[in-house]
């Protein structure tokens, strides 16, 4: 399911900073749902059978068992072709329980900017 808000699209296309991105193919107000993607949550097994792919750098971080196993999901959608930046436009927030990740433009983000995100703690891992 992608719910989209405003008006405001988004769509893959080709990215100055990483292969593809995602875009603003229209005016996208802050605070706006970008959209709401389903997730597939993976096991602690599975994620770090996952590590040694190129699959890990498209996924989002679930949650840490004590013991600092990391549980991840991967997102269906364009999400998943969201750029790293620190000073990103656009937050994203995973909701383990309703296995969904939810884009929210941080700011106003003008049609044809790319929608980043700030990776956070993966963002070593990931690039």
């Amino acid at each position: 399911m992608l719910a989209r808000n405003e008006g405001g699209r988004a769509e893959v296309r080709t990215s100055p900073l990483h292969g593809r991105g995602l875009f603003a193919s229209g005016p996208i107000r802050a605070g706006s749902v970008i959209g709401i993607y389903p997730l597939l949550i993976l096991s602690h097994q599975d994620t770090e059978t996952l590590k040694s792919t190129r699959l890990y750098h498209y996924v989002f971080y679930v949650d840490e068992r004590p013991d600092g196993a990391v549980r991840a999901a991967v997102a269906f959608g364009e999400i998943s072709m969201c750029n790293h930046s620190p000073d990103a436009n656009a937050d994203f927030e995973v909701d383990a329980d309703a296995q969904t990740v939810t884009l929210t433009a941080r700011i106003a983000i003008a049609a044809d900017d790319e929608i980043l995100i700030d990776y956070q703690d993966f963002a070593e891992e990931a690039l």
